[in-house]
Parts: C-alpha cells; sequence; structure tokens
C-alpha cells in the first residue's frame, strides 16, 4: 500500500487557541490495470482474470438468470443483459412459448422484417442501419446483448426457421450478416452470430446427428461464421443445439476449438443456445465459454420436465458442478482461464465494464420505423407481372377486392424467439385502404380461415360461406388482391413445416379468385416457399412480401401502387415442389442421424449444375431473381488485375467492372450479382457461385459502372486432403447477371499461381 504525506492544517479553536492536528495518512489503491482504459481489452482482462478466484471463474461459466450473466460484485463484474433477437428486441423474461403466449407481460419494440426480407434487399448498408436501430432498443431497454443475427443456411425448404436467416448462399449470408453485426456492435452493443453450426431443420433439433462432409461445411455451412469473425470481429458466436457429426456443438472440440477458435481466430466468448449443454468437463474444455440459461429461471424451467423431454440438456456448468471437475483433474486451469477471459474480453471490448446501459431511452422512433418500412419495401419480390398488370393505376381503377387469411391481419414475422411484438403493425388491407383513401371502393373478404386458427370457420360449411364471399367481391371488383401465407403459429421455431403446400384451402381461394377476376394478383405472405404449380400459370401477377414487419402493409401498398420501384432478388431458390430439393431424401433422417447427401450442391448449386440428378431441375423461381417496373441493360464487361504479384488469399487482386443502365421509364434499383465458374478444377464443382454483388439505384436513362474486387478466395475450393483451400491455376469464367440463371455478361480470365 502506498502512503501519500501527512498534511498538517492550521485550525482556529473556539478558546482562540492554534493548534496543529496530524491527519491520518491516506490510503491510495495500487494501480489496478483493469480499470485503465487506455489498455487493451486484451491487456485489462489479463490483469482482472489474475485477481478473480477460482470459485469466481467458476461462477462466470453458467448464467444467473433466463438471460443474464453472473456479476462478480467484488471486482466489478456486471452482467451481460440479453434479449431474443435477430428481428427486434422481445421479451426475455422467459423462453418464448411464455413469452408469446397471451397475457404474457410483453416489451413493444420495433418489429423489423425477417432476414430472408432484408436478404431479399441485397442491400448490406440498410441491413447495416438495421443492426444500429436495434442496438439504439437494445440500450433503450436497459439490455446489452441482442441474440443475432442468424446466418444458418437454408437447406431445407420446409426448415421452420427459414424466415429468419439469409437465404442459401455463404457469401450473401456472410455479407449480410457481417453488417448487421457492425452496426449493432457500433452501438456498444454485444450481437451473438448463430447458430454455429450447421442448424438446418428444427426436426429433433436437440438430439439430431448431421453428417456432414468437412467440405461441405467450410464450403456451406461454415463461410458466413467466418465472415462474422473475420471481416467484423463479431464478440459472441451462440452455439446450436443439433449434434455434427457425432458430437453435440457444445462438446465439439473440432468445431469450436479447432475450426471456430484456431482456424478463423475468433476472440470472443461461445454461449451456449439455451439449454444445449450436456456435460461439464467435455464442455468447458471444448471451448464453450457460457452456459445459458442459469440460476433460479434455469431450475424453475427444468422442474416442469418439459425441456428435458423435448432433449434439452442445462445447468452442467454451474460453480459447483466445474469446481468438483476442476478438483478431480477433468478440468485444467488453462481452460478455464480461456473461457472467463474470453468474457472479460468482451465486456471490456463493447464497453460494458466501464459504462453500462440504465434503460429509459425511446424506442420505435421515427428513424426506426423508417428503417423497418425500407426493409419491408426493398425486400418485396415481384415474381410475375403478366400484361403489366402492376402498378395499378389509381386514377383507372374504381374498386379492389382485398382477399385472404392474411390480408386483414398483419403476420409480422414467424414464430418462436425471433417475434417481436410491436406498438402497432400494418396489416395489408390497412395499408392499401391508407393509399386508396376514398378515392377507390376497397371491398374486404376473408375467403378461407387461416389453418388452425378458428375452429368455427374451419367447417365445410363455413369455408363454403367464406369461398363465396370472396368470389362475389372479386367479381364486382376491377381487381382482385389475394393475400395468402402462413403465420407463426404454423412456422416458427421448434418445429418443421408438414409440407410446402399452402395451408388448407388457400390454392381454392386463388384459384376461384382468379376464375372470377382476371386481373388477380397474388400476395404470398410466408417465409418458406410454398407450392404454386395449382395457380401459377394462370395468376397474372405474384408478389413476394414474406415477413416484413409492422410496415409490411404500408410498404405492400407502394409497391402496388408504383409508389415504390420492386427491386427485391430472391436470397432462395424457390422449388416448384418440395422433391426437386436437393434435400429431398435426405430430410429428416432416420433413427436420429441425417446425412446431407447433397454436399456442396444446396439451393442453386444444385439446380444450375444438374449433377446429382438424371436432368438440369428447373425451380419455379431461381436465385436471385426479381422482376421491376423498368427494365436494365448490362455492357462492358471488363476484367482488371489488381496486384497480382502480391496476392494473398485475402487481398484483392482482381478487378471486375461493368455497365448497366436504366433503360426504362422509372427510376429503379438493380442488383448486379457476380459469379464465377471453374471448369478446370482437379475436383467436382458447381456450375457457378455467388462471389460478389452490388445494388445500385438508377433514374431513368441513367447508366452507372459496377466495380466488384475479387481476392483468390474467391476462387477456391476446399480441399479435405489438404485441410485448406485450394485455387488451381487456369482459366475461369467470370459472369454477371441479374439472377444466377440469367448471366448477361462472361468473360475469361486466367488465374496464375
Amino acid at each position: 500500500m502506498r502512503l501519500v504525506p501527512s498534511i498538517l492544517l492550521a485550525a482556529t479553536l473556539a478558546g482562540g487557541c492554534n493548534a496543529l492536528h496530524a491527519q491520518t495518512p491516506i490510503a491510495v489503491p495500487a494501480y489496478q490495470a483493469y480499470k485503465d482504459v487506455k489498455l487493451t481489452p486484451a491487456q485489462r482482462a489479463s490483469d482482472l482474470l489474475s485477481r478473480m478466484t477460482l470459485e469466481e471463474k467458476a461462477t462466470m461459466l453458467s448464467g444467473s438468470g433466463w438471460m443474464e450473466s453472473a456479476p462478480i460484485e467484488r471486482l466489478g463484474i456486471p452482467p451481460i443483459k440479453m434479449a431474443d433477437g435477430p428481428m427486434g428486441v422481445r421479451s426475455w423474461a422467459g423462453s418464448s412459448a411464455v413469452t408469446n403466449a397471451k397475457g404474457s407481460s410483453q416489451v413493444l419494440a420495433t418489429s423489423f422484417p425477417s432476414g430472408e426480407v432484408m436478404a431479399s434487399t441485397w442491400d448490406t448498408a440498410l441491413v447495416e442501419r438495421e443492426g444500429h436501430a436495434i442496438g439504439q432498443e437494445v440500450k433503450a431497454l436497459g439490455r446489452d446483448m441482442i441474440l443475432g443475427p442468424t446466418v444458418n443456411i437454408n437447406r431445407v425448404p420446409l426448415w421452420g426457421r427459414n424466415f429468419e436467416g439469409y437465404g442459401e448462399d455463404p457469401y450473401l449470408s456472410g455479407q449480410l450478416g457481417v453488417a448487421y453485426i457492425r452496426g449493432v456492435q457500433a452501438e456498444g452493443v454485444i450481437p451473438s452470430v448463430k447458430h454455429f453450426a450447421a442448424n438446418n431443420e428444427e426436426f429433433e433439433r436437440h438430439r439430431i446427428d448431421e453428417a456432414i462432409s468437412d467440405r461441405a461445411l467450410h464450403e456451406i455451412y461454415l463461410p458466413a461464421f467466418k465472415a462474422a469473425v473475420q471481416q467484423a470481429h463479431v464478440w459472441t458466436v451462440m452455439s446450436c443445439y443439433n449434434l455434427v457429426n457425432g458430437k453435440h456443438c457444445a462438446e465439439s472440440a473440432p468445431l469450436l476449438t479447432d475450426v471456430l477458435k484456431k482456424e478463423f481466430g475468433f476472440q470472443g466468448l461461445v454461449i451456449s443456445d439455451w439449454g444445449s449443454t450436456y456435460s461439464t468437463a467435455p464442455t468447458v474444455n471444448a471451448g464453450m465459454d457460457l452456459e445459458m440459461p442459469g440460476g433460479d429461471a434455469m431450475k424453475r424451467w427444468f422442474s416442469t420436465g418439459q425441456p428435458q423431454a423435448a432433449g434439452n440438456g442445462a445447468g452442467w456448468l454451474t460453480e459447483d458442478k466445474v469446481l468438483a471437475a476442476v478438483k478431480a483433474g477433468e478440468i485444467g486451469q488453462a481452460a478455464m482461464d480461456d473461457n472467463v477471459s474470453r468474457i472479460l474480453r468482451v465486456l471490456f471490448e463493447s464497453g460494458l465494464f466501464d459504462h453500462q446501459h440504465p434503460g429509459g431511452g425511446e424506442v420505435d422512433t421515427p428513424e426506426q420505423k423508417a428503417v423497418a418500412l425500407q426493409g419491408a419495401t426493398e425486400g418485396i419480390v415481384l415474381l410475375k407481372n403478366a400484361g403489366s398488370l402492376l402498378p395499378l393505376n389509381a386514377t383507372k381503377i374504381h374498386s379492389i377486392a382485398v382477399i385472404g387469411p392474411n390480408a386483414a391481419t398483419a403476420r409480422t414475422g414467424g414464430g418462436g424467439s425471433s417475434l417481436v411484438k410491436p406498438k402497432y403493425a400494418i396489416a395489408p388491407l390497412d395499408g392499401i385502404k391508407e393509399k386508396t383513401g376514398s378515392a377507390i371502393t376497397v371491398n374486404y373478404a376473408l375467403g378461407v380461415s387461416m389453418q388452425g386458427e378458428d375452429q368455427k370457420l374451419d367447417t365445410p360449411e363455413a369455408r363454403a360461406g367464406l369461398l363465396a364471399e370472396a368470389v362475389k367481391a372479386a367479381a364486382q371488383s376491377d381487381v382482385a388482391i389475394v393475400v395468402v401465407g402462413r403465420y407463426s403459429k404454423i412456422e416458427s421455431e421448434s418445429f418443421d413445416l408438414k409440407t410446402m403446400d399452402l395451408p388448407d384451402g388457400q390454392d381454392a381461394l386463388i384459384a376461384a379468385v382468379e376464375k372470377a377476376n382476371p386481373h388477380t394478383i397474388v400476395v404470398l405472405n410466408t417465409g418458406d416457399p410454398v407450392t404454386m404449380t395449382k395457380w401459377l400459370e394462370t395468376t397474372p401477377a405474384l408478389v413476394d412480401m414474406g415477413y416484413g414487419g409492422q410496415e409490411a402493409g404500408h410498404a405492400l401498398a407502394s409497391i402496388l401502387f408504383g409508389d415504390a420501384n420492386p427491386s427485391g432478388k430472391l436470397p432462395v431458390s424457390l422449388p416448384k415442389r418440395f422433391e426437386d430439393s436437393p434435400a429431398y431424401g435426405h430430410y429428416p433422417g432416420e433413427n436420429l442421424h441425417v446425412d446431407y447427401a447433397e454436399g456442396i450442391y444446396v439451393g442453386y448449386r444444385y439446380y444450375d449444375t444438374g449433377k446429382i440428378n438424371t436432368g438440369n431441375v428447373e425451380p419455379a423461381f431461381p436465385f436471385g431473381f426479381g422482376l421491376s417496373y423498368t427494365t436494365f441493360a448490362y455492357s462492358g464487361l471488363k476484367v482488371l488485375p489488381l496486384n497480382e504479384a502480391t496476392a494473398t488469399d485475402h487481398t484483392p487482386s482482381i478487378e471486375v467492372v461493368c455497365k448497366i443502365r436504366n433503360t426504362g421509364s422509372r427510376a429503379g434499383a438493380e442488383v448486379a450479382q457476380l459469379y464465377i465458374h471453374d471448369g478446370h478444377a482437379k475436383i467436382d464443382r458447381p456450375a457457378h457461385e455467388l462471389k460478389a454483388f452490388e445494388r445500385v439505384e438508377l433514374k431513368p436513362g441513367e447508366e452507372k459502372l459496377v466495380h466488384f474486387k475479387l481476392d483468390r478466395s474467391a476462387f477456391s475450393y476446399w480441399s479435405s486432403e489438404k485441410h485448406d483451400w485450394v485455387a488451381d491455376p487456369g482459366a475461369f469464367e467470370i459472369q454477371v447477371g441479374s439472377s444466377s440463371r440469367d448471366i448477361k455478361l462472361r468473360s475469361v480470365m486466367n488465374l496464375k499461381n
């Protein structure tokens, strides 16, 4: 302890006598490096770790509540207060089954569009703005961490959480995930990119064991996480429930340590999904840093028996169990120190150690609403527009029939932990009525009830009456708009869809309305592909609005009436039927085992290559597809070397340039997509792979240069033999187009050694 010299003070006493009083020496604390904000997070964490007792370290490996990490008050270590995610902030009081139940206390926040809708924008700048907005709301509500983004690949059309992720392509998913993470972290809020790795089905998600090749893992299921780590420097990664190649992720050193921490260089903390741990020492030693949930909340949850029946595991990294494993020599000091130091580094990196979030700020601000609206609008994909039925001309239309189970109800998102409760939500009918005002008569008819939502309306008699009302409304109107799809009780976390077909009665509704009115627009309000073969051929116009969040109704109206020009592009291939999916026959698996037998041939890699089929399977709509109210012309493709002599796997060595002109009469946005074809590789490769994209806003007649920069990794494949990325020198074809099946420009370039 350091002592300062005593200070002698003169004081005039009441009796007029002067006296000198020697003060007690003042103790000044020793220098505490972990409190020094000038030091790096790693230095501060190292110092703080050295001051912790073994018991304190053990305490930090498990949560203290449903969504709080354990604080250490003696050292001023705050808890990390979490919230779901990823489409906005929702209640953190318990599981989604509890917080989504009727009558439960709710947290009201901005309901942003689903991940799949945001992916349809192909707009990284907008997704980053969304990350900022969500981070701001997290802080305003007094929380520190959002459990998102979801970057798992859409492997199966029936996955219950397809709406939550960014589609089927690892590059697109990675770039959008990076944008989201950058926005959130810029606000000093901790994101948690999830679910590591290969959470692609909800069927028996706690028990299913996925057999995935090393190549498929590295080329399809891991790149988005790699981008999150190496490009966005994400602070937290959440593990998955499922097993991969025989091991639960929480116990998988090959995934958590070898791939994530060593190969990718991840410096942050790994957090378990809620109830996804099944052991003590194997979990700690594998590299799982923080088990959730914990404390009394975990005990209450497990006391019901339901989590165990579903396959959950929890309560394995409690202080007593960890200390017992340490005493038995099953957990070494180095492993525990690494886990705890990662938690501490995130606290310092995020600024949370020095500045907690007290809450009390504004939520759902005009700026945040604007991001939600722009996302919902840009994310709408125009799939068909025969005879230019759209946009609707409000001066020539006198009546519109708005029909369907999703017309008058705002279906903002799919179910589960991502379902946000907004202060308001605009249904399609609301948006259309607000747009048309008194100038156009709007006739509404339910047409068919949403399957399972109201049993009274599911009888044959009730359905016949509803259908008759819809046909009458359509026949008496100039235009009919049928809004069909699913909702959060059918499409959700925890279970997969049973079929690609629309819910009961919706196909019949579309057919009947189209027969009554040749000017019918079908709107899809769902997050998974649907079977369209029964009515697509006779449908003049088809719009995919997805789950657009609270502003979806406004966004749809602006597209239908031409206030906004549709610019969304599909982030997934839409198959004609489930049997056309590359995962068909290898889902959901048998005896809790599923073989990812399609390997790297997921989505368009399968449809556009046709190498594992008897022929080339044609999707209903290809990856990257989306129509506009204007037209675009591509020209002038050039491939220019930059610095090949000094190029590395991640240093841009090639620049691709082309021109895009708006050749129509409306302002619009085009998404130029760059694919690479390798026809000379030593191993089998897909027909082409997305390696760059650029969203371009153009006025009528305007032309812009589009620049893409590629590094050597863009030409590489994963070699399981070398356990590394390999780019075979030789000729590659650079392809630029408006979808995976609409390539406008091609150029051959030679890659040198």
